[in-house]
C-alpha cells in the first residue's frame, strides 16, 4: 500500500487546504504519474499525481480541509 499525501504547498505544516476535485474515481486503477486530483490552499492551486499504479482508495472527499501532509488516499 502506497500513500497519497497532500502536499506541503507553504512552510508551515499546521495549514491546511481544500481537496477542491478527485479526477479518478474512489475503486479505479491508477498509473504512475497520473494526475489523480486538484488541490488548493490560500492562493495556490496544484495537481497530486499517483505515485505508484494500482488502485486508488479515497480518504478524504471533494470540499474537505485537509492538513498539509496528511493522507487524502491508499494505492493498493
Amino acid at each position: 500500500m502506497v500513500e497519497v499525501l497532500f502536499p506541503m504547498m507553504t512552510g508551515d505544516p499546521e495549514d491546511h487546504g481544500v481537496l477542491t476535485l478527485w479526477l479518478v474515481p474512489d475503486g479505479d486503477t491508477v498509473h504512475p504519474y497520473q494526475v489523480l486530483a486538484e488541490v488548493a490552499i490560500d492562493k495556490f492551486d496544484a495537481e497530486i499525481n499517483a505515485p505508484s499504479a494500482g488502485t486508488l482508495k479515497w480518504r478524504v472527499q471533494e470540499g474537505d480541509e485537509v492538513s498539509q501532509g496528511a493522507v487524502i488516499a491508499t494505492i493498493e
